[in-house]
């Protein structure tokens, strides 16, 4: 049986008045907002149909649009496989349109059908209130950057990465590299490697690791300020402020990345059977990041780029290298890394030995030396001086247990006999 809206009902009144002759037609078309020719149309099908003419003839019959059945079972069938058991329906909808099999499907209609059958679950959210900070209006102003500790392989391999992202704040770009751990080379590594590929950017937002920015306790900070890190000192050199956030959702735009990045390049990765790091990156530069770019980006307020440009004199795999200081000894030598290394006669100062000299270890592994402002060229010495070994001492024979005839034993075995 089918219900009549509240229209409906509104229009069979204005052509009952009609038909007891209380109004006239063309109020009536008045009344119901029609023109009068389709007034007319409508009083004639009344007179035909009575009430239900008012009811639109597709009520209760389907969809000219709707899919066939057997798509229907097709496309379940597949959503059910195993190699999608956590696929939403958006991502899984993406996938299955792929087959030409099956041909364009949207993700609304399968997560319908998903919902029917009982393979997806919708879930009430619970109600968190923050206020939105707006982004940044132009790109290169600011860039967040934190590390994502996930099973990124899913135990596909003895390899446990984790992932560096960067993503801008006006445009969401997307940098991103896997690493061995959340080290302070992986993220060294991974800034140079944008500022690289961007330009330099004026603000970086991080968290308070202490590779970003060594923390001291309340009472130290006002005897001195707290130690700079090797980032620290690196972005100083290349004018760009480092910003450390008080809370993760101060920062955010790369907390909720990383909450899409663990669900679509998560299964992506499994889907086209990655289990290494050098493949990972390799998937993130050739497919994964360029469709991200793409597809997730957004213009911004202004068109002009603020990341400025890297001079010829900046080295950035110098700038971001670990930076060691090391003693120069009485011959004119230092030791870094268990190796000896040596001054040449043409660099030597009579004020040089006792005093400290910077080692560079560059992000490529290379070393540079440098004493003051002067960059020196030290000759690696061959292996260290073997330490002398000391001849171990011949062990004595364990004495045996005393026997029965010891003299002691002797002497209570008399006062024994005594008694």
């Amino acid at each position: 049986m089918l219900s009549l809206s509240l229209r409906e009902r509104d229009r069979i009144a204005v052509l009952r008045e009609i038909e007891e002759g209380l109004i006239a037609p063309c109020i009536g078309a008045r009344k119901l907002g029609l023109s009068s020719r389709q007034f007319r149309r409508l009083r004639r099908a009344y007179e035909r149909k009575a009430d239900a003419a008012v009811i639109h003839g597709l009520r209760g019959h389907q969809s000219n649009r709707r899919l066939d059945d057997e798509l229907r079972a097709k496309v379940l069938e597949r959503a059910a496989d195993p190699v999608f058991h956590d696929f939403g329906p958006t991502l899984l909808a993406e996938h299955l349109s792929k087959d030409p099999g099956i041909g364009p499907i949207s993700a609304a209609t399968l997560r319908n059908w998903m919902i029917a059958h009982g393979q997806w679950i919708v879930r009430q959210r619970k109600l968190h209130h923050r206020s939105r900070r707006q982004r940044k209006a132009a790109a290169g102003e600011l860039v967040q950057m934190d590390t994502s500790i996930h099973n990124w392989f899913e135990g596909r391999s003895r390899e446990e990465p984790v992932l560096v992202a960067m993503i801008d704040d006006a445009t969401s770009t997307l940098f991103a590299r896997f690493h061995e751990s959340d080290s302070g080379y992986a993220n060294r590594s991974v800034i140079a490697g944008y500022i690289e590929r961007f330009g330099r950017m004026e603000a970086l937002y991080v968290d308070r690791a202490t590779h970003f920015q060594y923390q001291t306790r309340k009472r130290e900070i006002a005897e001195e300020p707290p130690m700079s890190s090797q980032i620290k000192r690196a972005l100083d050199s290349l004018d760009i402020q480092l910003i450390s956030a008080l809370s993760p959702q101060a920062k955010g735009r790369v907390e909720r990345l990383f909450k899409t990045l663990q669900d679509r390049l998560l299964k992506e990765m499994r889907v086209a059977g990655i289990s290494s790091i050098e493949a990972a990156n390799r998937f993130l530069d050739e497919s994964f990041i360029p469709f991200w770019n793409s597809r997730f980006t957004v213009e911004p307020q202004i068109k002009e780029d603020f990341h400025r440009s890297i001079s010829e004199d900046m080295d950035l795999m110098e700038i971001f290298g670990e930076a060691h200081s090391r003693l120069i000894r009485a011959d004119f030598t230092i030791r870094y890394d268990n190796v000896y290394y040596q001054l040449p006669k043409d660099l030597a100062t009579a004020s040089m030995p006792g005093t400290k000299l910077t080692v560079l270890r560059r992000l490529d592994e290379r070393l540079a030396f440098r004493w003051g402002p002067k960059t020196l060229q030290l000759t690696e010495l061959p292996g260290l001086p073997a330490s002398p070994v000391k001849p171990a001492h011949p062990r004595k024979p364990q004495q045996p247990h005393s026997q029965k005839n010891h003299p002691w034993k002797r002497t209570n075995m008399l006062f024994a006999v005594k008694d």
